[in-house]
């Protein structure tokens, strides 16, 4: 088993790391550590090059460290598992279940294939996006590591300073023209910290859910955000929601945010990549059935 760690001081960071390496040896499991060094791409090589050698990889970390094993594993037949340790964890929680279950999932016999998203060169298995989400993620790059509720509480914080970019966009060859709030291209349900940004996403529907959020000053982005929290976003007048295989953001020098990583700038491409990666879904989930019935 490789096992894919962003080193920390967490004491509960250090316990989960000690069950899963006691549990490996109980099973005689064989295993492997890669740490993460913060560099993007030897990291990812490096995973790709081992994990050629493993049938499955275990995350012990957060988004971050889970889009990197996903840009290193996509095609590859080592499945992937993970221990949700980070801050936001919104991936995971898109999926509802207990540390417990997320720990059996590590050691399931079977795993089911899920869908990648692509913006320009960089996989995302979550969510992608262009704008105050973006801008958001930028500004907190060098501030310490928050709880879900600091993130979306720092995010309240820039939205008030937040005026919005035109942007040009076209989603399945259909042209927009406006000025942007957050745009957003979505595989899973939630972003920034609990916020459920595409409550309809599903990772084997073979689309990306795209919300085109205006911006509308500084009373109308915060209404904007109170909807979102409230999850009631989707009956707004003004937003633009669309189910897309394929989409261009056009505008230049935009910073882009993929599974909460600041990955580069617009112009970008998104994609979708249906059934790329295998993952071990946790029982505890209706996800698992849904997607059990395409992969049959």
């Amino acid at each position: 088993m490789l096992i894919i760690i962003k080193p920390s001081t967490n004491k509960n960071h250090k316990k989960v790391c000690d069950w899963l390496l006691h549990e490996c040896n109980q099973r005689q499991i064989s295993t492997e550590i890669i740490y993460t060094t913060g560099n993007f791409h030897p990291d990812c090589k490096k995973i790709t090059q081992r994990a050629e050698y493993y049938q499955r990889a275990v995350v012990v970390g957060g988004d971050g460290t889970l889009n990197l094993a996903v840009n290193a594993l996509v095609g590859l037949s080592c499945s992937l598992a993970l221990l949700p340790l980070g801050t936001g964890n919104d991936f995971s929680r898109g999926f509802g279940c207990s540390d417990k279950e997320w720990r059996t999932a590590v050691f399931s016999q079977g795993d089911v294939k899920i869908d990648v998203g692509q913006i320009n060169d960089r996989y995302f298995v979550n969510i992608a996006g262009v704008g105050f989400d973006a801008h958001v993620v930028k500004a907190l790059q060098t501030k310490p590591a928050r709880s879900s509720l600091g993130y979306s509480l720092a995010g309240f914080k820039y939205l008030l300073g937040y005026k919005g970019t035109h942007i040009t966009s076209d989603f399945s060859g259909r042209e927009y023209a406006y000025k942007n709030l957050i745009t957003v291209f979505a595989n899973h349900r939630y972003f920034g910290g609990g916020l459920a940004i595409a409550p309809k996403a599903r990772l084997n529907s073979g689309y990306l859910e795209c919300y085109a959020m205006p911006a509308r000053g500084l009373l109308g982005n915060l209404y904007s955000f109170m909807r979102l929290l409230l999850r009631n976003h989707h009956t707004m007048a003004g937003l633009e929601y669309q189910r897309v295989t394929v989409a261009t953001i056009n505008t230049p020098n935009l910073p882009i945010e993929a599974d909460g990583e600041l990955i580069g700038v617009t112009p970008a491409s998104i994609q979708v990549h249906p059934r790329a990666l295998r993952f071990c879904v946790p029982t505890c989930t209706s996800i698992q059935l849904e997607i059990k019935k395409v992969c049959s």
